[in-house]
């Protein structure tokens, strides 16, 4: 009889665990959707902006350009996956952390910046719209060399404010890192070109480097 009792409890308690985890599941997907969903929508005006540039012939100001280009670049939509990995512990932090935090506008646009650097000469030459060097470039009648210093200099910057951000972050350690390790995988993939539109170059080589070739001891 105990053996009976012990089964019959055991199989009370798993059943209950499984309805428990059913309708926590139920309900982190169902504020992810949300918050998916937005952030979809704020990326899918970014590029509707930049396709109104384009097709209208429109050269942004610097600003205007900065401005849509830190979204359009993905980043946050991005993020909304890691909610996936922490549930609960980062779906009630998410929404807030754009508007009440630097980390994410200065990771994304890191990740932007360091991209226009390197694949915005090869995107002139597709005719797309001007990228943050050509914008300021167009904008300020300096040379391209100076504005792709200045380009770098708000690189440096945003990552003074990020390295503040994780000094004094409210937000999940998962969040703090997913964010810099995205700045920091954009700056090492576009630092020597396009890294990710090319098959050749540095990039490659440094891949190759990392994950075929042995280290000698």
């Amino acid at each position: 009889m105990k053996l009976h009792s012990w089964q019959y409890k055991a199989k009370k308690i798993l059943e209950e665990a499984k309805a428990f985890s059913s309708e926590n599941l139920k309900n982190v997907i169902g504020k992810l959707e949300k918050v998916e969903a937005k952030q979809w929508d704020i990326l899918c005006r970014a590029h509707i902006t930049e396709a109104r540039w384009f097709y209208g012939g429109q050269i942004p100001t610097f600003d205007e350009y900065i401005k849509n280009a830190w979204i359009s670049i993905g980043s946050l939509g991005g993020l909304v996956l890691v909610c996936f990995v922490e549930a609960d512990s980062i779906v009630h932090q998410f929404p807030n952390c754009p508007k009440d935090s630097q980390l994410f506008y200065r990771s994304s646009l890191i990740t932007r910046l360091n991209n226009d650097l390197g694949t915005s000469k090869a995107e002139m030459e597709r005719k797309d719209i001007p990228k943050a060097v050509q914008s300021y470039t167009i904008e300020k009648g300096v040379s391209e060399e100076k504005a792709r210093n200045h380009v770098k200099e708000l690189i440096s910057n945003s990552w003074k404010k990020i390295n503040e951000e994780i000094l004094d972050s409210r937000f999940s350690r998962v969040i703090v890192n997913l964010s810099k390790n995205m700045a920091r995988t954009a700056q090492c993939i576009y630092q020597h070109g396009d890294g990710v539109g090319t098959s050749t170059g540095v990039t490659k080589d440094c891949i190759v480097s990392s994950i075929l070739r042995p280290i000698p001891i």
